[in-house]
């Protein structure tokens, strides 16, 4: 067998592995190393600038999103342990998760969602400029509420908030640069299950 078609069967199986999930059988346990074939090869590891397949394969296990999607594909907690929408649906409040660190240590904040959705999911991420355009205020009472204030009702917002469609980025690495060209696109700090090595 060549070196190519062992790569390319065992790439197969790994994307096989990864959309049958865990069974029930199964149990997780911590630590350990994953070790994964991406094809083809991410230009950037960050989806929240590039919403290319291989680049949320790798980043959708490193950061969290502030809700995940059950097998119904309606929203459950992760960043956000809860949120209420305003009987207007011109708010939508979530409630953050306490505890939280990034894999630097640093405290995961509301100022993060903050940051993130006003100089990345509005300005430069190609699918979320639509996605959280009715988005015309985010205020954060404390560092643990975000409130986002809408122009007008949006379904789409509480359909895109989990670590691929709106991934949230840590603020103290990312404020005052070049988000586009920062060098932790390519050696991203989150606060997912997987702690980027190499």
């Amino acid at each position: 067998m060549s070196r190519r078609r062992f790569l390319i069967g065992a790439a197969l199986s790994l994307s096989l592995f990864a959309l049958a999930g865990p069974t029930a059988a199964q149990t997780p346990r911590r630590g350990g190393t994953l070790t994964a074939i991406v094809q083809p090869e991410p230009v950037t590891l960050t989806s929240a600038i590039n919403t290319a397949a291989p680049t949320g394969f790798i980043s959708g296990n490193v950061f969290d999103g502030l809700v995940d999607y059950d097998l119904d594909l309606k929203p459950r907690p992760a960043l956000a342990e809860s949120w209420e929408v305003a009987p207007d649906a011109l708010s939508i409040t979530f409630h953050l998760r306490r505890g939280v660190k990034w894999h630097d240590g640093q405290p995961f904040t509301a100022a993060d969602v903050k940051w993130t959705l006003e100089n990345v999911w509005k300005t430069i991420h190609p699918r979320n400029q639509a996605t959280f355009g009715r988005v015309r205020a985010v205020e954060t009472p404390d560092d643990h509420t975000v409130i986002l204030r809408l122009s007008e009702p949006s379904l789409a917002i509480l359909s895109s908030l989990n670590s691929n469609g709106a991934q949230v980025l840590p603020k103290h690495l990312y404020e005052g640069t070049d988000v586009l060209s920062n060098p932790y696109n390519n050696k991203p700090v989150g606060t997912g299950a997987f702690v980027f090595k190499e």
